[in-house]
């Protein structure tokens, strides 16, 4: 406005310059010449000074135009500019890529050519959106001159200018091909993840380590029991839905995968909403994401059947173990019984009758002290005969039960130099009968051991009846080292106590020490 007024008021000036130099003719003031002169070329140098910024600010602008053309073309997300009609009137190199076209080729182009005809309907509301302001945004699916198709997230504003030609629609466009094909991959995993685990009878759980919050799902609250079917979240909750008994045991596994930060992998008992006891198989790994907190997460399944199919099929082969190892007794204890019947019945006869015939012979002053030898080994010929029959098998166990069995054995066995001494106690009924050879086959092999190896002048032999029945052979003997002897290889007499021994879900104890005799208690169970 200045620089307007002082052109004004100099071309006013020389306006009356020429009217003086008309009217006058050549009689002008020269004062009047050198003051408008002066006033010229200051003008002229205040003209070219603003020359000289008008230039400078129109290379800034054209500096700054090719910098945004340059983001504007080098940036990652493709950038659309359409006309008010909704045809390209700009793209840049990102949108030509998205597109597989050249700018030539897009331009002039409406976008909504490039729309798969199912998201048609879409681009129209959001193109309609974008007239009454504000930024609009929606999810559509192009199709590229080449005919590929990807899905891209579209976001736009509208510029709402005086002149129809300045109003203009900015589109940005954005390939999530990538994101949407993620989504759909992570939506199959999760449903297949949750058909496995409706399959497996399996739900999932949570805890954050920080804050010790626990979450269920819903499946859980089945197996759990949840009161009223409502979880406050604490983690001491979520123990004490264990059963009692398995509390301490499943708290322990999950501090120690807390604390440590590795797997845990747990079997404990329920009540579920039945109120039957369940087995809940616990499974989970601690995870650790960036900008997260620490959680440790997994999987619950009900394994109750599994379980129980594990027991019987432990079961089963028991007692299929069991079964062989009947037979194998049996067939033993058969063959023992004939060869003692063989010795009692033929050995034993043929004893007793050489025994006849020889009291028989006219003895002389010559031979009768030859007989009497012959007579005191026949009788000692007997004897063994009868111990060993007993051994094999003794007919006393059948007729009379184990009580009177143990004692003749003890009877048997005892020496000068080794006393055995017996005390029975809660035989008031009979056992079965196999039950009664195996406890009788045990002693035997215990007593044996004890007459080889221990040295002891004194053993006492302990047999009760109650809820078990508990065995105790305790000597005076050298005693040994058990560690040591637990590492050499078995013999086959303690070999034969261990097989009868699982018969019956045996337990066995050995205590000993160098100089100090040996105890072995046996305990076995047993069905009234």
């Amino acid at each position: 406005m200045e620089n307007s007024g002082s052109f004004g008021n100099l071309r006013m000036k020389a306006e009356e310059v020429l009217q003086k130099l008309g009217e006058a003719g050549s009689n002008v003031n020269e004062k009047d010449m050198q003051v408008l002169f002066q006033e010229l070329q200051v003008h002229q140098i205040e003209l070219e000074m603003q020359n000289d910024e008008l230039s400078t600010a129109n290379q800034e602008l054209e500096l700054q135009q090719l910098k945004f053309a340059s983001v504007y073309d080098l940036a990652p997300v493709g950038y659309f500019i359409l006309t008010q009609a909704g045809l390209i009137n700009e793209v840049n190199n990102a949108g030509t890529s998205l597109m597989q076209a050249g700018k030539a080729t897009l331009m002039s182009k409406p976008l909504r050519m490039f729309v798969a005809q199912e998201y048609i309907d879409h681009f129209n509301t959001f193109y309609h959106a974008l007239r009454y302001g504000g930024r609009h945004t929606c999810q559509l699916k192009l199709i590229s001159t080449s005919g590929r198709e990807f899905y891209a997230q579209i976001e736009g504003i509208f510029t709402s200018e005086q002149s129809p030609a300045l109003r203009q629609y900015y589109i940005a466009v954005i390939d999530i091909t990538e994101r949407i094909q993620a989504e759909k991959n992570l939506a199959e995993v999760k449903e297949r993840l949750e058909l496995s685990l409706e399959a497996s009878s399996a739900g999932t759980w949570e805890l954050e380590l920080e804050t010790m919050r626990f979450y269920l799902d819903e499946f859980n609250y089945n197996i759990c029991a949840v009161p009223g079917g409502k979880f406050d979240g604490k983690y001491q909750t979520f123990i004490n839905l264990i059963h009692p008994e398995d509390r301490e045991m499943a708290d322990e596994h999950f501090r120690t995968s807390i604390n440590q930060e590795k797997e845990i992998d747990v079997v404990c008992r329920m009540v579920n909403t039945e109120g039957k006891i369940c087995y809940a198989g616990i499974r989970g790994h601690v995870i650790a994401l960036p900008g997260q907190q620490k959680r440790l997460v997994g999987i619950m399944m009900d394994i109750t059947e599994k379980r129980r199919f594990e027991d019987e099929t432990i079961r089963l082969k028991q007692n299929q173990q069991k079964n062989i190892a009947l037979a194998t007794l049996n067939a033993g204890e058969n063959e023992r019984k004939r060869i003692s019947d063989s010795l009692h019945d033929s050995v034993s006869q043929l004893l007793y009758g050489v025994k006849i015939k020889l009291g028989l012979l006219n003895s002389d002053k010559d031979n009768i002290k030859a007989v009497l030898e012959i007579s005191e080994l026949l009788d000692l010929a007997i004897r063994e005969t009868r111990n060993i029959s007993f051994e094999l098998a003794p007919s006393i166990l059948t007729d009379f039960g184990l009580p009177a069995t143990v004692e003749e054995l003890v009877k048997r066995l005892s020496a000068k130099n080794m006393e055995i001494r017996a005390k029975i106690s809660g035989f008031n009924e009979r056992l079965d009968p196999l039950m009664e050879i195996s406890i009788f086959r045990i002693i035997q092999e215990l007593i044996n051991n004890c007459m080889k190896h221990s040295g002891a002048t004194l053993v006492k032999l302990t047999i009760k009846k109650n809820k078990n029945i508990d065995i105790e052979v305790k000597d005076n003997g050298k005693g040994f080292n058990v560690a040591e002897q637990e590492q050499l290889p078995g013999g086959s007499g303690l070999s034969s106590i261990k097989n009868r021994m699982n018969l019956y879900n045996g337990q066995m104890k050995i205590i000993s020490e160098p100089g100090n005799g040996t105890t072995v208690n046996i305990s076995l169970q047993h069905s009234f």
